[in-house]
Formats: structure tokens, C-alpha cells, sequence
């Protein structure tokens, strides 16, 4: 089922000042929500009705609400557990709370944040991961073999399980074992496996067995001392030398880190000169195949370098005489390695042939295989399936279970229907129109999973051939070819890719709809978390959704990964016609990056990236409930911040920040959004996987949309020479990424796009990608495209001299400018609507050409609400505008109102100082926070100069007052100033403005310059600010030797050591006039 919604987009007439009216004050749907999350039981009505009443009071229109553990300590008198009856009361108060405020209610799909799991959910209904064992036999004789026991440990994979809480060890106790095949494969004679040879093994520094390397245990493995450089190998050494082809190994740094080992295989024919072999890189699975170039020699070493701990735990080194699939556990689904579809199996004259795959199943009673085996080597692998084992999380410990089955459509139903009729019961019924409305599906975390009871008929119902032969692949061996069996594990992982999106994130929408509730979706966030395709997995979410980082100790304003997400919802929101596309919004971890540093001026260049990438709904990460108001900052969801409730130092004045948020998002829902190009991104692969360190290339002054497959056949259709959809976008260029391998589907579309006239750019797919038609029938449909000369489609040329072939011009044009500049454009009926951003620390004068003639040109400041005319000039179809854009700024340039002027100047605008407020200051601090009363400030200057400790490590709102007089002539209304201005100058983090006892609003990023001119009077003038800080210098003053702590926090960020913040007033103050 798809939610495609025909033209969806907002696209209703409108003059430019009914559209500035709402711009002002936007809307519910342009206003930012929150995570609210309920933490360990710490709840109280009290604490929920401040909480809700200050969000509504801040700008805030919805919150997602989560109970979540993390061990955080109990802070009040009564602990409510999930789903007693307390908690249901408090529940339902907090919904009459809302509901009385008018607020949107999401409520996540499980206790803790990710994904699917409850107490509730049945071993048999848990996630299911396929294990095996392997037994080598003689044929030629009748066969009574006792097969080794099945693995029913339940862990990631095989028997391996990592315990990292008590949580963990709860459910990883549990035993789970279910048969599933057993397969009898004839193999080369020649591939004995090592330890039969009997090699002896030795290691650098540990006691290794020949048992623990070969044996299928993962968790039987040996503990390897690493050097003081990290270093260590095993080595195996054989009675003759060996010619090996490729090996299997499995290792775990001491502290359960995967990732932190990486490898080398080296060779020698005495033991004492040695020659690197294969750079092995790092390991995807817990266990790992390699092909190595066919080496020859008595003794091989796995070199072991360790960046994490000084031991590794070693529990598999197997060197094979034949090649194997090269990268077998991540292909076959146990692992999410990004690269792994694209490690190819080398050709070899090693495979197994299908029919050499025998299913003795029928021939196993009680454990015991009774056959008679033709001759040959023969392999005999018991397969089954066990538990994963992973679990909900973070949730308290009473509201921890498994994850449910994201395979099976059946235990998802169970689920949810347990779920959702037990917050039915604690909402008492207020589900739907009123109380809960939407539910959100966070980022998958809940691990991979490769088995569900009816996989072969799910296989075989999409894939029209049977599983069964072919599950040796999965299992590492190279079954007719390697280039088949590449193409069977493509079709695997996309039938797991396909069961989940259908049933876990698809089918939802059908079961919240007898609910009447609606859905936020995210999908994998970062790297790649499953098998699914994320736009797949937002394609029908009312709202699709994604996560975008904040990073305050590095200077990156974003990351790729992370912006590759919010792309992907926004190409979602674009093709499919949601429109909105949201992001759980600067979540941050407060040991890495900072913990309670970040005000609004830190925040905006990251919302500006956020919202070059597509974001038009912010919610906020994270709000977490304040149950008592005797402990500030108070609970946090751990490590995770940022920090945004009403216990954060400037709570009081965020509602100006989220009305630049919403000013800004109400902008960019308008309309439509405006793209030449259509990027594909090619299959068995996610977008944040793919781009988590760079972005597809897109020449500036252009914009993209993500294509997904599936999205390339079932949604895009030709019309002329470009790409339309059924919500209203268009697209002029199809770019082609990631085409190495590809489906006959969507090769089959390629060819229906290119005899339309669509112009294609990229490069031409090389092979056939799953078992479906020939290699025969793909080379024939690519010669037809690529090969006959057709001047729409492009191989070898630059996305750029491609847009310029085809006449279409750069939607924007910054005209030669070298700053970092980001632009989104959102067509209406009436005009166009563009936002421009400069990420940089810099001022930016610049002329800028739009792709846009005979409207009159605006410019709307969201942080302010104001507005003002432009320069501009009009020449061959375009518009050259006159924009000077402060550090970290961001305006939109509105052409709404028709003009047959082709050209205006603006006289620049000149400002002079007319008074400076002096000293003294008056300071008054905020009571119970460490400081003094007040003090007399004679020089501005930052708190950490002060030698008063109370001053120095204050954090929170000090008021400052003074006066400024003002002479008569400034007042003339033929001679005085357009604007009478208070320019800060540097305030450290924030202020609110009162001029003769009337609030102007805040300023909180720089120029902090604020206009007053309705404000002041001839004269003497009172000026009042109320300067807020971060609660940063606070915590670190609290942990300094022998002081009295003033705040708490649940978690201790900071040492003693750590560096202050400035804070307070910098200034100088001035009272400027522009003419």
C-alpha cells in the first residue's frame, strides 16, 4: 500500500501580504513539537501540568511522549510504574492536560524509544536470527549420524550473545532453539576443513586451541594479549604447506567492540619471515569471510590490531582450499555493512553445483540423520532458527521485553493490538480526534533478523524459486557461480528488506487506522540500521521523519549522514505528497559533544542545515518531564541532550526561538518544492549508508530529490521530456548513482524513461542484480539505451555540462561567490518563494540571481518577523537581487507581487551612533542559583572574570538596568531616522528587551541589535535586559573541590578543569539611528 496524495501541496492563491500575515504567526502545522519523555516512573501531575503550560506558553503545539529507564534515579516520593494504575491516572490527566491546550499527542511505538518489544511479546513471536552446525562425512555408505545440537543460545548471532546490562542478561538467558532444514551439500574433495589437517596454532600472547578456531561456536574463543601498540596475531602452522583461498575468523575486543578490531593475513614458508597477504580491513559481523589471492605456504598469521582495549577474544580462524562467499554473515542479513553488496564473490571454479544440495530433512528423526550417502565429501549442515534476544529499549526493566517479529505480519498484529488497546485503557478512550493522535516509530535499533516461520513461502511467493537450495550461500559457500550466488543473496536481502517495510512500517497505517490514529516514522537515522530501504519505510507515513544531530565541540554545523536523512524524508514528503517533512531535531550526546551549552544561537546553524536539506517541522530532542522543581537542570534522558524544558536556563524566553522556527518552516510548507533533478540511488543500499560521509554530487544552484526504486517504478511517469509525479513535482534530469548492479525492473523503467525523452546522466549499469531474467536479457536492454547514440541520455559527462545541454539554467546563481550558501525553493501559484542561508561566521554582500522575471523581489527576516524591500534588476529572464546576509543568517527572498519595473536601486542605509548607554550597571541574579543579590558593574565584562565564585560560575537570567537619554531632533518627522535601534553589541547567550518598562521581545544571536523606535521618547529612557546564559559554567563550578553544588543533574559532565563559558553582558551598548 502506498500513500501517494495527488497534488498535496499547499497551492492556494494568496497576495504576498496575506501570506506575510501568516508568516508572522504561523500555524499549528508550521510550529515545532517535542520528546517528552517520562523517565523511570519520576511523574507527577504537578510537574506534567507546569510542563504542558510551558510549552504551550513557548510556541510549542504537540509533544511525543515516551516512558523510558536509562537507570535513572528515583526523585520522587512515588515512583509510578509503566502501566499501573498510577501511572494510567497520570496518563490520562496529562491527555485532559493537552487536550485543554489544544496539543498534539504522539505516543512511541513501545516503551523506551526503539522499536517494536514489550513484556508481552512471546519468545516464539520474538525476533528470529537463522544458526547452524556443520558435520563433514565420507559418503558411500548408509549414514546413522547423531547431528550436533542445535544452537538455542539466544545473542546476535550463532551462539555468540553479549551481556552488557541486567537487562540483557535477563533475556539472553533464555533457550530457543527450532529446526528448519537439513541440508547434505557434495563438496570438492579437496576442501577438507583445517582441522582435519591438524595444523598447530599458537598466539602472540594467549593460549589458543585448534578446537576453539575451528569448531562453530562463537563464543568458545581464546583471550589474545595485545602489545603495547595494539598488536597481536594468531598463527596456524601446517605439517605441509597449504595453498589457501580464503578464510572465516571471529573476534570481539574485551570490551564487546567489533568495529575496534581490524585485521591482515600474512604468510611464511619457515615461520620467521613473514609477507602481508590481504589487508582484511575492519569486521562488519561478528564473524567474517575473506577471498584472498591464492597463497601457498606452511604457516599463515591473522594479524590483530586493537584500538580499543589490550585483549581480543579470538573464537573462529578457519583457511579454506576454495573461495567462499566473500563477506558470507553480511550478505546473508546478520550485519548491516555498507559495502558489503558491493564485495563481490571472485569468479571461481570452486562452486557448488544447485543440484549437489540434497534436503535430507525427511531423513532426521529425534536428532539423528539415517541415509545412505552417495560417494563423495559431503557437508551436512543443521539449520535452524533461534531468538535474537534484543529487546525494547531504553525502557524501565517492567516494561522491557522482546522485539516483536518485524517479519511476520501476524505476531506485528498481536502486538499492536496489545499496545494500543492498553493505552486505549489508560487514556481512557481518548484516542483519535482527541488525546492520543499519532504514533511514532523511532530509528530502528532493534538489530538485524533473518528468520520468521514463513520465509520459504515468502521467499518463493516473491522470488519464484525455492529457498531451500540455495541456503548453503548463507551459510559461505559459492553455490553454481559466484556471480549466481551474488544475485540469490541480493534477492534474500531484498525479501527481508520487503517483509519488513510491508509488515513493520506499510501495514501499520491499517491497523492505526481502526484507532484512528495517524504516524511519525524515521527509518534508519544513521548508517545503515536494517534491510529496508528508509524511504520505503516513510512512504507511507502520514508524517515521515528523520534525525539531525547537533555537534557543539566540532565545527561541523551537521553531518552528511545525518542531512542524507532528513533528504531522504523531504524526497519522501515531495513524491508521495505528505509535504511535511520532520526531524527529531539536535539531539547530542553530552559527554562527546557538550551537555547544557546550547542556546539558540548555537542551535540555528544546524536548524539552517537542517532546513537546506528539507525539514519544514522541527521536534525538538529532547523536553524531558520535570516532576520536581527543587532539583535544575533536573532529570535528562541520560547522556542525550539537547536540553529544551522548562528547567533550562532561557525556558522563559524560547518562544522566541521557535517563532524563527515556525516563521521559517511556515515558509518552507508552501507551495511546492522546486528540483531539477531526480537522483537515483541504486538498490540493496540505504541513502544514510550511502552518503554518510559526502552528499551525490549536485552543482550549486541546483536542488535534488532522493529516488528510491521503488519510488522509480511505481511512482514517476514521463511526460515529454521530464519526470512528474502524482503530488505535483517535477524533475528534469534523472541522475544514475550506485548502478554496478542492477534489477531487470527497474533496468526495464531506465529503458521506458530514456525512449520518452527524460534526460538520464550517470553511470551505465554494469551487472545483473538477483536471479530474475538472464545476464543475456540485461546486456540486451542496456545496449538499447546506452550503446545506439540517444541524445538524452549521458554516460561519462558531468551532471553540470549535462543541465547546461539540456538549456536548464541554475535555479540560483550566487555569482561567483566562494561562501558556503544553501538555498530551498518552493513554488506557488502566485510566485516563488526562496530561503537562502549563509553557514558561515562571516558577513556576505552579494548580488544573487534567481530564475524568476517580472515580480517584485522581498526579503522576510523569520528571527524578527520583519520585512523590507529589495534591490533588484531584471535582465534575460532572470532576477539579479541586491542581499547582505549577517553571520549564520538566513532570509527569504519572496517574489509574490507582480512588477513591470525592471530595475530598482535602494539607497544604502547609513547609521549613526547617536548614545551610548554607560556605567554604572545595575546586575540583579536570579535567586537560588549560587550568586549573590546583585552587584554595580562600572566595566562590562564577562561573569568568569569575576573573583567571586558565585558570580563566576553563575548560570541562569541576571537583570540588568540603566538608562540613555535621547535628543529632540531624532523625533523630527521630515529629518529623524527610518529606526531608532538598541545594538548590544555581544551578549553571552541571550537577552530580553524592555525599553521604559516595554517588552520588545529577545535577541539571542548576533548582531543583537533590536528595534525600539515605538519604544523611546525625548529624553530620559529606562532600558531593562534580562541576560540569560547557558547552564554550562553552573556544573562546572558545581564540581570544583570543596563547593556546594547548586544544580543536579543525574549525570556528572564536567571535571573541575574544564574551560568556562563567557556569559553576561559584553557589549558596548549603543543607541543607533538609521537613516
Amino acid at each position: 500500500m502506498l500513500l501517494i496524495l495527488s497534488g498535496a501541496f499547499p497551492l492556494f492563491a494568496q497576495t504576498s501580504e496575506g501570506l506575510y500575515q501568516r508568516f508572522l504567526n504561523p500555524d499549528k502545522a508550521a510550529r515545532p513539537r517535542v520528546w517528552w519523555h517520562w523517565m523511570n516512573g519520576n511523574i507527577t501531575k504537578d510537574g506534567i501540568w507546569k510542563d504542558l503550560h510551558w510549552m504551550k506558553r513557548s510556541g510549542i503545539v504537540g509533544f511525543h511522549n515516551f516512558d523510558a529507564g536509562l537507570e535513572t534515579p528515583q526523585i520522587v516520593k512515588q515512583r509510578l510504574a509503566y502501566m499501573t494504575p498510577e501511572w494510567k491516572d497520570a496518563f490520562h490527566y496529562m491527555l485532559t492536560v493537552a487536550d485543554s491546550l489544544d496539543m498534539e499527542v504522539t505516543v512511541a511505538s513501545s516503551p523506551g524509544w526503539s522499536e517494536t518489544g514489550g513484556p508481552w511479546v512471546k519468545d516464539e513471536d520474538g525476533m528470529k536470527k537463522i544458526v547452524w552446525r556443520e558435520t563433514d562425512i565420507q559418503g558411500g555408505r548408509k549414514l546413522r549420524l547423531r547431528l550436533p545440537e542445535g544452537f538455542d543460545v539466544t545473542g546476535q548471532f550463532q551462539d555468540y550473545h553479549m551481556i552488557s546490562d541486567y537487562i540483557s542478561q535477563v533475556f539472553m538467558s533464555r533457550k530457543f532453539y527450532r529446526d528448519i532444514a537439513v541440508l547434505a551439500v557434495r563438496v570438492a574433495e579437496n576442501d577438507v576443513p583445517m582441522q582435519e589437517l591438524r595444523p598447530a596454532v599458537a598466539a602472540s600472547r594467549g593460549r589458543v586451541t585448534l578446537g576453539q578456531l575451528c569448531n562453530d561456536s562463537i563464543s568458545d574463543g581464546a583471550v589474545i594479549l595485545a602489545d603495547k601498540n595494539g598488536n597481536s596475531w594468531v598463527q596456524v602452522e601446517f605439517k605441509e604447506p597449504q595453498t589457501v583461498k580464503s578464510l572465516r575468523w571471529s573476534g570481539v575486543a574485551s570490551n564487546g567492540n567489533i568495529q575496534a578490531l581490524s585485521y591482515s593475513l600474512s604468510a611464511s614458508d619457515d615461520g620467521l619471515k613473514f609477507k602481508k597477504i590481504k589487508d582484511l580491513g575492519y569486521q562488519g559481523c561478528v564473524e567474517r569471510t575473506a577471498n584472498i589471492p591464492t597463497t601457498t605456504a606452511r604457516y599463515f598469521r591473522l594479524n590483530i590490531k586493537n584500538s580499543a582495549t589490550d585483549s581480543s577474544l579470538i573464537s573462529m580462524l578457519q583457511l579454506f582450499p576454495v573461495n567462499r562467499v566473500e563477506l558470507s554473515a553480511d550478505k546473508a542479513a546478520f550485519a548491516f555493512y555498507r559495502y558489503a553488496s558491493s564485495a563481490y564473490t571472485p569468479a571461481t571454479e570452486d562452486a557448488v553445483s544447485v543440484g549437489n544440495v540434497v534436503d535430507v530433512t525427511r531423513y532426521v528423526k529425534h536428532g539423528v540423520l539415517t541415509w545412505q550417502a552417495p560417494k563423495g565429501r559431503w557437508r551436512i549442515y543443521r539449520i535452524g532458527y533461534g531468538l535474537t534476544g534484543k529487546t525494547n529499549h531504553p525502557a524501565s526493566l517492567e516494561a522491557t521485553g522482546l522485539e516483536v517479529d518485524k517479519l511476520d505480519p501476524a505476531a506485528i498484529r498481536a502486538y499492536y493490538k496489545n499496545y494500543l488497546n492498553t493505552y486505549l485503557d489508560a487514556s481512557q478512550g481518548m484516542v483519535g480526534e482527541k488525546g492520543i493522535q499519532y504514533i511514532l516509530t523511532d530509528s530502528y535499533e532493534a538489530g538485524p533478523q533473518t528468520w520468521t516461520g514463513r520465509m520459504k513461502e515468502e521467499f518463493l511467493r516473491r522470488r519464484g524459486y525455492d529457498l531451500t537450495p540455495w541456503m548453503p550461500a548463507l551459510l559461505g559457500l559459492v553455490i553454481n557461480s559466484a556471480e549466481e550466488t551474488d544475485r540469490f543473496l541480493f534477492d534474500w536481502r531484498m525479501t527481508i528488506g520487503e517483509m519488513m517495510t510491508e509488515y513493520h512500517y506499510d501495514m501499520l497505517n491499517d491497523i492505526l487506522k481502526d484507532y484512528g490514529l495517524k504516524r511519525y516514522s524515521e527509518s534508519h537515522e544513521a548508517w545503515r540500521a536494517n534491510m529496508t530501504d528508509g524511504m520505503d519505510c516513510k512512504r507511507t507515513a502520514h508524517i515521515p521523519m528523520s534525525a539531525i544531530w547537533m555537534r557543539y565541540n566540532q565545527k561541523k554545523l551537521s553531518e552528511p549522514q545525518f542531512e542524507s536523512d532528513i533528504r531522504e524524508s523531504a524526497s519522501v514528503a515531495h513524491l508521495y505528497g505528505q509535504n511535511i517533512a520532520a526531524a527529531e531535531s539536535f539531539t547530542t550526546n553530552g559527554y562527546r559533544d557538550g551537555a547544557l551549552v546550547y542556546s539558540p544561537s548555537v542551535l540555528k546553524p544546524t536548524a539552517d542545515a537542517a532546513m537546506a536539506c528539507g525539514l519544514n517541522r522541527f521536534v525538538i530532542h529532547t523536553s524531558p518531564h520535570q516532576p520536581v522543581d527543587d532539583k535544575f537542570p533536573g532529570i535528562g534522558l541520560g547522556v542525550y541532550g539537547q536540553w529544551f524544558d522548562r528547567h533550562e536556563t532561557w525556558a522563559e524566553q524560547a518562544g522566541a526561538w521557535t517563532d524563527y522556527l515556525s516563521r521559517s518552516c511556515y515558509l518552507l510548507q508552501q507551495g511546492r518544492f522546486v528540483a531539477d533533478v531526480a537522483t537515483y540511488y541504486g538498490e540493496d543500499t540505504n541513502i544514510t549508508g550511502q552518503y554518510m560521509t559526502r552528499f551525490p554530487a549536485c552543482p550549486l544552484g541546483y536542488a535534488f530529490d532522493f529516488v528510491s526504486p521503488s519510488a522509480l517504478k511505481e511512482v514517476l511517469h514521463p511526460s515529454g521530456s521530464r519526470l512528474l509525479s502524482p503530488s505535483g513535482m517535477e524533475y528534469r534530469v534523472l541522475h544514475l548513482t550506485n548502478v554496478a548492479r542492477m534489477s531487470l525492473p527497474v533496468l526495464r523503467k531506465i529503458v521506458e524513461l530514456a525512449k520518452a525523452g527524460v534526460a538520464i546522466c550517470g553511470d551505465k549499469p554494469g551487472q545483473l542484480a538477483g536471479r530474475e531474467g538472464s545476464p543475456a536479457e540485461f546486456r540486451s536492454l542496456v545496449d538499447k539505451i546506452w550503446n545506439t547514440g540517444r541524445g538524452n541520455v549521458f554516460t561519462g559527462t558531468p551532471l553540470a555540462q549535462v543541465l547546461a545541454k539540456r538549456g536548464i539554467a541554475p535555479d540560483v546563481d550566487f555569482l561567483g561567490s566562494k561562501a558556503n550558501l544553501r538555498y530551498v525553493h518552493r513554488h506557488l501559484p502566485e510566485g516563488e518563494v526562496y530561503w537562502i542561508a549563509n553557514q558561515t561566521p562571516d558577513a556576505q554582500q552579494l548580488k544573487v540571481s534567481f530564475r524568476i522575471s517580472g515580480k517584485k523581489p522581498q526579503i522576510w527576516h523569520a528571527d524578527t518577523g520583519a520585512k523590507e524591500p529589495a534591490g533588484y534588476e531584471m535582465k534575460d529572464g532572470r532576477t539579479m537581487v541586491d542581499l547582505q546576509f549577517s553571520p549564520y543568517d538566513a532570509q527569504f527572498i519572496v517574489f509574490v507581487d507582480d512588477t513591470d519595473v525592471p530595475a530598482v536601486r535602494l539607497p544604502a542605509v547609513s547609521k549613526t551612533v547617536v548614545s551610548e548607554v554607560g556605567t554604572p550597571w545595575k546586575v540583579k541574579f536570579q535567586r537560588q542559583r549560587g550568586a549573590p543579590e546583585g552587584m554595580v558593574l562600572d566595566t562590562l565584562a564577562s561573569y568568569t572574570a569575576s573573583s567571586d565564585a558565585g558570580i563566576k560560575y553563575f548560570s541562569g537570567t541576571a537583570t540588568y538596568t540603566n538608562t540613555f537619554a535621547l535628543g529632540k531632533k531624532l523625533f523630527r518627522r521630515k529629518t529623524g531616522p527610518k529606526r531608532i535601534v538598541l545594538n548590544l553589541e555581544d551578549v553571552k547567550d541571550l537577552a530580553e528587551v524592555y525599553v521604559n518598562d516595554r517588552r520588545l521581545g529577545v535577541v539571542w544571536r548576533a548582531p543583537f541589535r533590536i528595534d525600539i523606535t515605538d519604544a523611546v521618547k525625548p529624553g530620559h529612557n529606562s532600558l531593562t535586559l534580562k541576560v540569560v546564559n547557558v547552564w554550562h559554567n553552573r556544573l562546572v563550578g558545581d564540581v570544583q573541590p570543596g563547593a556546594r553544588p547548586v544544580a543536579w543533574t543525574q549525570m556528572e559532565f564536567y571535571k573541575p578543569d574544564e574551560p568556562l563559558l563567557e556569559a553576561g553582558l559584553l557589549g558596548p551598548v549603543k543607541i543607533e539611528a538609521e537613516y
